[in-house]
C-alpha cells in the first residue's frame, strides 16, 4: 500500500493518477507504450499471434518497403557508382535505417522496449561471443579460407564498413521493424516479416534471398529471445556478415571505396547519436525544471 501511495505522489495529472489506480485495482491491465491503448496482458500463446493494428506497424512496414525499393533502384544505377553509394550509405543506412528509427524510439523514450539497452550485458555479450565463435567454426568447415588469404588494409576497411552497416541492420530490422510489427501481429509474424524485409533489402547488392531469409529468421529469433541487440551484435552478426561478404558469397557486389564510405558512416552515426544524447539531456533537464517549479 505504501508503494502505491508513493507511485501516486509522483503524478500531478489526475488522468495519470486514475490510470495508475485502475492498474493496481485490476492487476491484469497494462498500457501499450507506443500508443497508450489499454489492453489485456497476453498469455504466451496469445503473444505469438495477435491482431491489434497500430500506426507504428504500418510505419515500420512502409520503411521496410522503401528500403527494398531503394535497393532495387541500385540494380539499375550500378554504372552510376556515386549515385549508388549515396542511395546505399546516406539515404538507406544513415537516414532511413538509423536516423528515423532512432528518432521514433527516442520520442517514445523506450530504448529498452526496442532491445537497445545494456541490461544483462554480462550475460548477453558472452552468449553473443559464443554464438559468433560457433558460427565461425561452421563457416570455416563449410567454406574454408583460401590458401592465399591475406588480411590486407583494404580488407580491414571493408570489415569496418560491413560492421557499421550492421548497426543499420540491427536498428532498422531487428530493433525497430520487428518490434512495431510484433505489437500489432505478435512474435512469430514479426520475425517472419522482418526476415523478409531483411532478405529483400539485399536486392541491389546480394540477391541471395533464400539464404538471407533464413539468416534473417535466425538473427530476429535470437534478438527476440532476450529482446536485446547485444545477443547478435557485434560478434554473432559480425562473424556471419563479414565471412559471407568477404569469403563465402558468390553474388555479392564489390565494396567500392571502403575507406571513404566507412568514415562517412562513422561520422554520420556519430552525429545521429550525439544529437539524440543532447536531445535526451535537454528533455531530462526540462523535466527536472518542471519538478522544481512544481515544488
Amino acid at each position: 500500500m505504501e508503494f502505491v501511495i508513493f507511485r501516486l505522489s509522483i503524478f500531478r495529472n489526475r488522468t495519470q493518477i486514475a490510470t495508475l489506480m485502475q492498474y493496481h485495482q485490476w492487476g491484469m491491465n497494462t498500457k501499450d507504450q507506443s500508443g497508450g491503448k489499454r489492453m489485456q496482458v497476453k498469455s504466451f500463446p496469445g503473444r505469438m499471434f495477435k491482431w491489434e493494428p497500430q500506426t507504428n506497424a504500418l510505419a515500420g512496414s512502409v520503411l521496410g518497403l522503401v528500403i527494398f525499393f531503394l535497393s532495387v533502384a541500385m540494380i539499375y544505377l550500378r554504372r552510376y557508382v556515386w549515385v549508388s553509394i549515396i542511395i546505399r550509405d546516406l539515404v538507406m543506412i544513415l537516414l532511413l535505417g538509423t536516423g528515423i528509427p532512432l528518432l521514433v524510439i527516442n520520442k517514445e523514450q523506450n530504448y529498452q522496449g526496442y532491445g537497445l539497452h545494456f541490461k544483462k550485458w554480462y550475460l548477453y555479450l558472452p552468449l553473443n561471443l559464443l554464438l559468433g565463435f560457433l558460427l565461425l567454426l561452421l563457416l570455416l568447415k563449410a567454406a574454408p579460407l583460401p590458401a592465399d588469404f591475406v588480411l590486407t588494409t583494404e580488407l580491414i576497411w571493408e570489415i569496418v564498413y560491413i560492421m557499421l552497416a550492421g548497426v543499420f541492420e540491427t536498428i532498422a530490422f531487428y530493433s525497430f521493424i520487428r518490434t512495431v510489427i510484433e505489437r500489432s501481429l505478435g512474435i512469430i509474424p514479426a520475425i517472419l516479416i522482418t526476415a523478409v524485409f531483411y532478405s529483400f533489402h539485399h536486392a541491389g547488392f546480394q540477391p541471395e534471398f533464400g539464404k538471407l531469409l533464413l539468416v534473417g529468421i535466425l538473427y530476429a529469433t535470437v534478438f527476440r529471445i532476450g529482446n536485446s541487440a547485444l545477443l547478435i551484435f557485434p560478434f554473432f552478426w559480425g562473424v556471419g556478415a563479414c565471412y559471407d561478404v568477404i569469403i563465402q558469397s558468390q553474388k555479392i557486389s564489390a565494396i567500392i571505396y571502403p575507406e571513404l564510405r566507412a568514415v562517412i558512416l562513422m561520422v554520420g552515426i556519430g552525429l545521429i547519436v550525439n544529437y539524440l544524447v543532447v536531445k535526451k539531456h535537454k528533455y531530462t533537464s526540462e523535466l527536472q525544471d518542471e519538478e522544481q517549479n512544481g515544488e
